[in-house]
């Protein structure tokens, strides 16, 4: 078994490299989260019937022509904006600020074979419900056969 020196110094050089990598990639995010701006994402559930696929959002606190909901690019989208509300009481310090304000946006991707031109939604009571009918099957074509 060999000794050897031990060196406290020896992986410095890597941990700074890797440390000017972390601050040089947090940096980029927060540019890029400034130009974007910032975006929250609301819960949701999304079911299959037979009939339908049925998305349902957490919206609470947000009226229905706060919301759009959008077919794009074969995706569902529910986006839209929460005001932040302001405190009656003259320059407030919170102790907590938990809910989530501004803009938001949720994408669902939706299976081929739905109808986009009879997409429903409903906001009641903080739950926007958002229905995608199916396309119905067509029955296949029947053929008669005439034996001579």
């Amino acid at each position: 078994m060999g000794r050897g020196k031990w060196e406290p110094w020896h992986n410095l050089d890597e941990f700074q490299q890797q440390m000017e990598r972390l601050f040089i990639e947090a940096r980029n995010a927060k540019h890029k989260l400034a130009v974007s701006g910032y975006v929250w994402a609301p819960l949701a559930d999304v079911q299959e019937t037979p009939q339908a696929i049925i998305v349902q959002v957490e919206l609470p606190g947000i009226r229905p022509e706060q919301v759009v909901v959008e077919l794009v690019d074969g995706d569902l989208v529910v986006r839209g904006e929460r005001p932040f509300d302001r405190c009656e009481a003259e320059d407030p310090s919170y102790i907590i600020m938990e809910r989530a304000h501004g803009t938001f946006a949720r994408r669902f991707a939706l299976p081929p074979g739905v109808d986009g031109e009879a997409i429903t939604a409903d906001l009641a009571e903080g739950l926007l419900t958002v229905v995608v009918p199916k396309c119905c099957a067509k029955s296949p074509a029947r053929f008669t056969l005439i034996v001579e």
